[in-house]
């Protein structure tokens, strides 16, 4: 495999990961920009299907073959059948093996492969036809996924979330850098989403960074020692976060999800200015003890101040239990009160347990993560593989703010609403200055609208016209300069979906000059809104197989005395993306593009 050494664990990994910034002053800068050592290419150059050699072990040109697929897929039916890969598991699932060997794993949690990412890439590498999270150019344009792709080059400009494990979350930009527990943790593939289930789609993480544990001030949801007040009380716009008793009525549960809770029960929510909050509680305990009240829950009530109950790891002695609600009177068996942890709330229905919920005055809730995507089914493609419909995200009522919600969970200094005065990093970033920065509270500007969440490069990203790699071919221009002209000039591409600043033209394509007016705005796009990138297709490349035998020289330009890049060996298949030169086919091959004669190529 491929590798890029680090001989440093950077601060900024993607400059400018979640928006184009402005900062306060000169001196508020990014401490190392960055470079080519600063985003290791993930996916070798010796094909996708030895990008896990321990793994499956299987190259691409084997998808699915019955004998290779069984190698790694365990549970009969778990592709294009009724049986899950991540959660939702039925009683005979043998779904867990595909992921897990219990007496002979190569890393820690029983993981078949020797880390996350190799564990995870073992299937989404393209080889067992699941979603292919290394497709770029048009295959990725035409794919199902929209999150951008991992298998971009250095060539081309990549840049990608490093999931490889090489560095830690607190690498984020915006985030802390000098942060401890989960910060320091590795960052990889777990990190944005939950293998076993999610509240979110695409299996996004309900916990991202512990950010569910943590308070709004750390950049997390948690609703920490907040009043709990009776409907008629509750507060309106900027009255921040509260617990709200009320009926079932008073809450508007109409959905048929609530149908098991009585209509005269005591229901508490969270409120957030004035707004009813959906967001799962979370389920665990932050400190376990021995026994008795040694360890708390996330999600619990009392009924005075928690400053005078709790000790100051958040457990609480014995003789204060009455005045905490929690795990002990949840109903398992034996409690009064009812949790739908999966709907964030607590009801009582019972006299004992209306009263009980009645006389809390305070709550303590940690809350998940939750992503609700447009998605919709692929024509022939199996169940599991779905489509999103990216523009969804804009405008109200999409999941824009709720994507920059769970990308702040790392990135936390970036999510904002506009500040005239500036605003100061939580983390002591910038040199502890006031910085300036894009909106992205709002459903039309938010973290997905500039950047893929995967990576990018040349391949798939769009000009200020909206044209990618592919568009410029079909107008005249050759397949290398139009990779030429899409790569972007700047030292990272930092995930963006737009070369260079275009971006910026995509949603200022109207001049906000006071006394300058733009007449030269783009007439496809009258309303200023470049269309996603990830919206686009593209004509597939011809699939070639080398005929040459032992092998033919993979060359820089389309003629004989061209450098040659690398030798291709007889019966490698390659993509070719231009047939016009009368000698030579413009072909992509482990992740290079170059020049390969004719009479070398059998186009299958």
């Amino acid at each position: 495999m491929k590798k890029v050494s680090l001989s440093f664990l950077f601060t900024f990994l993607l400059l400018g990961i979640l928006a184009t910034s402005t900062f306060a002053a000169p001196t508020v800068v990014d401490p190392d920009p960055p470079g080519e050592e600063h985003n290791p290419e993930i996916l070798p150059a010796d094909g996708v299907g030895n990008l896990n050699p321990n793994a499956n072990g299987i190259s691409a040109d084997a998808i699915n073959q019955d004998e290779n697929f069984d190698n790694v897929i365990k549970s009969v039916g778990m592709y294009g059948g009724d049986q899950k890969t991540h959660g939702q598991y039925k009683n005979n699932t043998n779904s867990c093996a595909s992921c897990h060997q219990t007496h002979t794993s190569k890393a820690d949690s029983l993981l078949f492969a020797d880390s996350t990412f190799q564990t995870c890439s073992a299937c989404h590498d393209g080889t067992l036809g699941f979603y292919n999270v290394f497709e770029t150019g048009a295959a990725y344009l035409n794919g199902p996924s929209t999150a951008g792709t991992f298998g971009g080059s250095h060539a081309n400009n990549m840049s990608v979330h490093a999931v490889d494990g090489s560095v830690a979350v607190k690498a984020a930009p915006g985030g802390n850098k000098n942060g401890t527990g989960t910060w320091a943790a590795e960052f990889n593939c777990a990190s944005c989403h939950a293998p076993h289930g999610s509240y979110s789609d695409r299996l996004l993480h309900y916990n991202p960074n512990g950010m569910g544990q943590k308070t709004p001030a750390e950049g997390g949801l948690k609703a920490d020692d907040v009043p709990v007040v009776d409907f008629a009380n509750k507060g309106g716009a900027g009255s921040g976060l509260q617990g709200v008793r009320g009926t079932k009525a008073e809450h508007g549960l109409t959905d048929a999800a609530y149908d098991s809770i009585p209509a005269d029960a005591v229901v508490i929510m969270i409120y957030e200015n004035g707004k009813k909050t959906t967001n799962p509680w979370l389920y665990g305990y932050p400190v376990r003890g021995s026994s008795g009240n040694n360890h708390y829950y996330d999600s619990r009530l009392f009924t005075a101040d928690p400053a005078t109950i709790l000790n100051a790891n958040g457990t609480y002695p014995s003789s204060k239990a009455d005045q905490v609600i929690d795990h002990y009177d949840y109903e398992n068996g034996k409690g009064i009160i009812s949790l739908k942890y999966d709907k964030g709330l607590v009801y009582g229905k019972t006299d004992e347990a209306k009263a009980l919920l009645n006389a809390a005055t305070f709550a303590e809730i940690s809350r998940a993560y939750s992503v609700k995507l447009d998605l919709k089914a692929v024509a022939g493609a199996p169940s599991v593989v779905t489509e999103h419909n990216v523009s969804a995200l804009w405008g109200s009522g999409g999941a824009g703010v709720q994507m920059s919600q769970f990308c702040s969970s790392c990135h936390t200094d970036y999510m904002k609403a506009g500040s005239n005065g500036g605003v100061t990093s939580s983390h002591g970033n910038y040199n502890g200055e006031n910085y300036y920065g894009h909106t992205t509270t709002s459903s039309s500007y938010t973290c997905l609208r500039c950047h893929y969440a995967h990576g990018t490069d040349a391949e798939i990203m769009v000009d200020a016209q909206s044209r990618t790699v592919f568009d410029l071919q079909e107008e005249g221009m050759s397949a290398a300069d139009a990779l030429a002209y899409m790569k972007d000039p700047n030292p990272s591409s930092a995930l963006k979906k737009f070369t260079g600043m275009s971006g910026c033209w995509a949603c200022h394509n109207s001049s906000k000059a006071t006394t300058l007016k733009n007449t030269n705005r783009d007439a496809d796009h009258p309303d200023g809104m470049i269309d996603d990138p990830s919206t686009k297709t593209v004509t597939q490349p011809v699939k070639g197989t080398i005929t040459f035998s032992p092998q033919v020289n993979f060359r820089s330009a389309p003629n004989m005395s061209a450098s040659v890049i690398t030798t291709i060996p007889v019966n490698t298949v390659v993509d070719i993306y231009d047939e016009s030169d009368a000698n030579f086919y413009y072909i992509k091959y482990n992740n290079d593009f170059g020049y390969v004669a004719k009479h070398a190529i059998t186009k299958n």
